[in-house]
């Protein structure tokens, strides 16, 4: 009898699963994956208990008569790790979905077969190249170069496929070399099979079309959580919140400029300077450095020099925001004037000596309750009466020691890492969400959370070699810029003659020997400008050349990029990518901005290949535009050839090409982007409007490539000083000088 209502039992349930187009869902829990088979549309649903939704409306696909064709007529039937699905039309197959807790594998009876799915891929779960964990290597700790609060061994990675190239991103892009989706929020990769492609959704730019090759018995789909921390070797991971902060700051800082010289004078100067000059172009960040304190007696607050700062600090950061800027200020707030301080106050080494910090100050126990109720909240409360909204904190050797000696800590039951913690949540609390901090790494990462920037190199100086620390940073940490605080190389340094503190450091023999060339400026400021990274200049910005300040202006402000290639190169010399693509999906279209860098000391020629280096589609031709020309390139079906002289850069605007007037450019932006708020291409009108936000008083240009069939009828620019030319080559070229409002621009095209 039992057994034949465990028969009747088994065969209702089987007529429940295998049926076919009658409006019922299915539902399973596997694996901590969510399951939704929708019978009656035929399409299944994924979602993880930690990511949500990972794919929607998956329909099964194959090759038949030649055609991709949608499978249909399901039959269901569930598994022990997840299910089958048979089809017979057009075509009969059967589909076994295997489904664990990190994996899923898909295989198919049917030939050529298919999944096509929509994926979330907003700006927080967006496409990545990830690092093979087989294949990161570690750095030589004798051969380490900086010092950076991170560990003495720090990961890199060079990937086999296209290794010369670093890839951003600006907006929402998709790109055939690229098959994982990386999300911010749970440090977790998804990555799919290597044949995978991506397709933004036209309507909706926050998903993508997914198309998955069925392969039997590969991967269709692997989870990697905890990809920063397991995989890159990072000691904690806290994604950066960026509500208040889209981009990394934009200003200037007076220690590479003026070093320990620096007077209130120089900072009232350059406030005047940037609030007149610079500001209307990005820069609002102005940061006084180290100088207004005594180097014996670090007292912060309380110890500026009368003489080189007579009005003291409050008035200083007040005339900087009465300039419209936000007034930046560094400290190292972990250490203290041994002589003015209770000696108790202070961490000791195992011989019991203070540990000083080469700052002049000694070593703070922040695991002592009164440093922390008569030294730490007091500071902050004051500095932020003050005014000051920028803050950089030199670590000095403070993490190291900490992480050392945190053995001889008053409360032994704290670590350095609660120690970090504590302190930055009081100065959160005090501060605000708001206010900006400049930070460094630590060995424990308890700083990550807190911070927004974080200084990840050495100090830079004058001349190519010592820039090394900047563009090493560049190479090593973009992978961390806009996902867990804004990666900070330093500031730029462009001069190419010495400022007063140059000389009066007398650091080399022959001065004029050691400053950057043009074109070493221009590598520098490209790959900065590209790079989305915090930008503060280092120079005397009163005295710098006009060139080098041309560099400066057309490459700021920061812009919201975010890294593609999810892994440091480390910063060895060798390993710089020798291509910067910045791939752009903005108003002002989608194209490829690519940054190409010769690091010999010798001029070469460079050939650019538009599908292996760039992961473009082969069978397109593009146009090419010359940022730092403003002339056109060429259009080319397959790759260009570029000369670089010796440390230089070229920077190319790359967009298909249309057989319609298209915008390829201006001269404003590095980008390409910024600026350009409004851009309709009207084809059965054959018009092109837009509109700019540009400098006042400073010639904008606008660039768009024509084909020869075009002619242009009429250009209508609300702005003063308006001139066109169309070049040979199909350029045209549309200039006026820039306005206070943004300005409206059309512009009619006929046919010949």
């Amino acid at each position: 009898m039992k057994k034949l209502i465990y028969s009747a039992m088994f065969l209702f349930l089987g007529l429940i699963i295998n049926c076919c187009s009658n409006g019922q869902n299915k539902q399973y829990s596997i694996n901590g994956w969510n399951i939704d088979i929708d019978l009656k549309n035929e399409k299944i649903s994924l979602s993880n208990k930690d990511l949500e939704t990972v794919l929607d409306t998956i329909q099964l696909q194959a090759i038949h008569e030649g055609v991709i064709t949608r499978l249909t007529n399901w039959q269901l039937k569930k598994t022990k790790d997840g299910f089958i699905i048979r089809t017979n039309n057009p075509i009969n197959s059967s589909w076994n979905f295997k489904i664990s807790e990190k994996r899923i594998v898909v295989s198919s009876s049917a030939e050529a077969s298919y999944l096509t799915a929509i994926a979330p891929a907003p700006l927080n779960r967006f496409p990545a190249r990830i690092a093979d964990p087989a294949n990161i290597l570690a750095s030589d700790p004798s051969k380490r170069s900086d010092y950076t609060g991170v560990n003495e061994v720090e990961k890199y990675y060079v990937p086999l496929e296209n290794p010369n190239v670093m890839y951003l991103s600006l907006g929402a892009i998709d790109s055939p070399n690229l098959h994982s989706l990386f999300d911010k929020q749970t440090n977790t990769v998804i990555q799919f099979s290597s044949a995978t492609k991506f397709k933004r959704l036209p309507e909706d730019q926050s998903f993508v079309q997914v198309t998955i090759p069925v392969e039997n018995e590969k991967d269709f789909l692997n989870l990697i959580p905890h990809y920063y921390t397991k995989v890159l070797g990072m000691p904690n991971y806290v994604p950066y919140d960026d509500t208040y902060h889209k981009t990394a700051p934009t200003g200037w800082n007076s220690w590479l400029a003026f070093f320990r010289q620096v007077t209130e004078k120089d900072i009232v100067e350059h406030a005047d300077y940037i609030a007149n000059n610079l500001k209307s172009f990005g820069m609002v960040h102005c940061q006084l450095d180290d100088g207004y304190d005594h180097v014996g007696r670090r007292l912060w607050v309380k110890n500026w020099d009368s003489i080189t700062f007579p009005h003291r600090p409050e008035w200083l950061a007040k005339y900087i925001k009465s300039k419209g800027l936000i007034p930046g200020l560094w400290t190292v707030p972990y250490c203290y004037s041994v002589k003015d301080a209770n000696p108790d106050w202070f961490l000791r080494d195992d011989e019991g000596k203070i540990l000083m910090d080469y700052q002049g100050g000694g070593e703070l126990d922040f695991s002592r309750k009164d440093v922390i109720q008569d030294y730490w909240i007091p500071l902050w409360k004051e500095f932020k009466r003050q005014g000051w909204e920028y803050y950089k904190f030199d670590m000095g050797n403070t993490s190291f020691m900490w992480h050392t000696y945190q053995h001889n800590f008053h409360d032994t039951t704290i670590s350095s890492y609660e120690v970090a913690r504590r302190t930055m949540k009081i100065w959160r609390e005090i501060m605000g969400p708001e206010v900006w901090h400049t930070n460094h790494p630590d060995v424990d990462g308890g700083r990550m959370g807190y911070i927004d920037v974080a200084g990840c190199g050495r100090d830079p100086d004058i001349g190519w070699k010592s820039m090394q620390s900047f563009l090493g940073v560049i190479s090593n940490n973009a992978y961390q810029n806009h996902i867990v605080w804004y990666s900070d190389p330093d500031c730029i340094l462009l001069r190419g003659k010495p400022t007063r503190a140059d000389f009066g450091r007398q650091r080399i023999d022959n001065i004029m020997g050691d400053f950057l060339t043009l074109e070493e400026a221009r590598t520098c400021a490209s790959l900065l400008g590209l790079s989305g990274m915090q930008y503060l200049s280092g120079d005397d910005l009163l005295t710098l050349e006009k060139d080098r300040l041309n560099l400066i202006k057309k490459t700021i402000p920061t812009m919201p990029v975010f890294p593609v290639d999810l892994f440091g190169r480390g910063r060895d010399y060798s390993r710089y990518p020798e291509i910067v693509d910045l791939k752009v999906n903005q108003i002002s279209g989608v194209y490829d901005v690519i940054a190409v860098t010769n690091w010999q000391n010798i001029p070469v020629s460079r050939s650019v290949s538009f599908e292996k280096d760039l992961a473009l589609d082969a069978n397109q031709n593009y146009v090419v535009f010359d940022f730092w020309k403003e002339q056109m390139t060429g259009q080319f079906n397959d790759k260009f050839e570029c000369e670089i002289p010796a440390h230089g850069t070229r920077v190319f605007f790359i967009h298909k090409q249309t057989d319609k007037p298209q915008l390829i450019g201006t001269n404003r932006h590095i980008s390409g982007a910024f600026g350009i708020t409004k851009y309709v291409c009207d084809e059965s009108q054959m018009t092109l409007n837009g509109i700019s936000e540009t400098v006042p008083g400073v010639k904008y240009s606008l660039y768009y490539s024509v084909p020869k069939e075009f002619l242009i009828d009429k250009t209508d620019v609300d702005a003063k000083n308006v001139t066109q030319k169309l070049h040979n080559d199909g350029l045209l070229e549309v200039s006026f000088t820039g306005q206070e409002k943004p300005v409206s621009w059309k512009l009619n095209f006929t046919k010949k």
